[in-house]
């Protein structure tokens, strides 16, 4: 899911990727391409020998997202540009609050008048694509697909049939601060053991400075059972696989032995804002943390610290590999639409690598999921976190994914205040879900 500026230092952001956890969802992620309008007539059809008349008629269609910035602004040249290269046609553009997207996208499928194009985050759309409310685009997503990395593309896929085409997203990774590290003559980390030690090493509680802050969220603890060498669910949907020795390996690394053994991050118990504020104080060592921050805060806020980044290691003697979180949001045709047609071709505007450059790039400075779209300027730093998509992990598409997710963060929790053992924790985790799966 990708909300309000995907930021992951901001609270709003943060509530997104709680994705009802504490807050709500979130970074903010985003629709249907469609190509039906323009189409030639099949070969059988007879040419009209009447002369075209042009169209007077508008069409009006609806388009409705979440903002990630002010989108009200951003979006309005966009959409000029589409009525200038479609005569007859005109977009009713809405900006739809974060706080309020469940409820008025439930109230508009409900009464039968649904956003003709629209914007959801990756895990948001499957109970709407359960209730019949989004159109399959399998038809005409096979020219799109090759646009488009398989990690990221495969995300707007249910049950074998393409429902959404990726419009923006963000990666997780984790951010060093190398002022600290190098003032402390530490190298940086290649593994969790080399993280530990340095977490260990750069930990003063009396002076407030912490080795690494850790994160609960699925943004974190779902690469971290990659790394780990296995994920949240199975592919078929229907059974947890993160209670495996390499999910426990994980889960016991980082939150039994660096979280409550060492006590070398940020307390559990602090808010953040409270962990946020100390990192950009630079008392932090280690974060997870998102590229969008990179120039939107820390080059504002903090220029003269020192930043690189690096994906989560392997955890040692498991099947595991380096990862990092990908959040994606997508862009889709509602099935109710009453222009489908015309809704596919507003969609297929919108899939356009040059709305990718001017709206996610320029406009929102977030990741682009299509290929060849490269960002003017980028930062050294951001430069790193875009070379790891095609290793990202994220949102396994299921109707119980927001349950799971929750669920997972309250056992991690757990591990990290000592109530239970990492083995203990994912035991009840499995406990908890399985019941709840079956396979949608």
């Amino acid at each position: 899911m990708l909300k309000q500026s995907v930021s992951s230092e901001k609270v709003s952001r943060r509530q997104f990727l709680k994705r009802s956890a504490r807050l709500g969802m979130t970074l903010g992620g985003v629709g249907l391409v469609s190509a039906l309008a323009g189409c030639a007539a099949p070969p059988s059809a007879q040419p009209s020998t009447a002369p075209s008349q042009p169209r007077t008629a508008t069409v009006e269609l609806s388009f409705w997202k979440p903002p990630h910035g002010p989108d009200a602004d951003l979006f309005k040249p966009i959409l000029d540009e589409f009525a200038a290269q479609n005569s007859g046609y005109q977009v009713n553009h809405k900006v739809i609050p974060w706080n309020s997207v469940d409820e008025q996208f439930t109230a508009a499928f409900a009464g039968g008048n649904p956003p003709d194009v629209f914007y959801l985050p990756d895990e948001w759309y499957p109970k709407y694509v359960k209730q019949a409310q989004i159109a399959d685009l399998s038809s005409i997503a096979a020219e799109l697909e090759t646009n488009y990395d398989r990690n990221v593309w495969v995300i707007g896929a249910f049950r074998g049939k393409q429902y959404g085409i990726p419009f923006l997203g963000v990666i997780h990774a984790m951010l060093l601060n190398m002022t600290l590290f190098e003032s402390s003559g530490l190298a940086i980390p290649e593994t969790w053991d080399d993280i530990r030690t340095a977490a260990k090493a750069l930990t003063d509680a009396g002076k407030g400075t912490y080795g690494i802050q850790l994160s609960t969220w699925q943004t974190f603890t779902v690469p971290l059972l990659v790394a780990g060498g296995t994920q949240v669910l199975s592919e078929d949907l229907t059974r947890v696989t993160a209670n495996t020795l390499g999910g426990v390996a994980a889960f016991e690394t980082v939150f039994q032995e660096i979280g409550k053994n060492d006590q070398s991050a940020v307390p559990l118990g602090f808010t953040d804002d409270q962990a946020n504020a100390l990192a950009l104080e630079g008392k932090v060592g280690i974060m997870w943390r998102e590229q969008s921050g990179i120039k939107n805060i820390w080059r504002k806020q903090r220029p003269d610290i020192k930043l690189d980044v690096i994906p989560m290691p392997k955890v040692e003697g498991t099947e595991g590999k380096p990862a990092v979180w990908t959040n994606v949001g997508f862009l889709f045709v509602a099935e109710g639409s009453k222009r489908k047609e015309d809704a596919f071709k507003l969609l297929k505007f919108l899939s356009s690598k040059s709305v990718q450059e001017e709206y996610v790039v320029k406009g929102v400075d977030l990741m682009s999921p299509m290929k060849g779209v490269v960002p003017q300027d980028v930062d050294p730093v951001v430069a790193k976190f875009l070379s790891y998509l095609p290793i990202g992990s994220g949102t396994q598409v299921s109707i119980n994914w927001r349950e799971a997710s929750v669920a997972l963060k309250q056992e991690a929790e757990a591990i990290w205040s000592g109530q239970k053992t990492a083995k203990q924790a994912l035991a009840d985790f499995e406990a908890t879900i399985n019941p709840i799966l079956d396979g949608s």
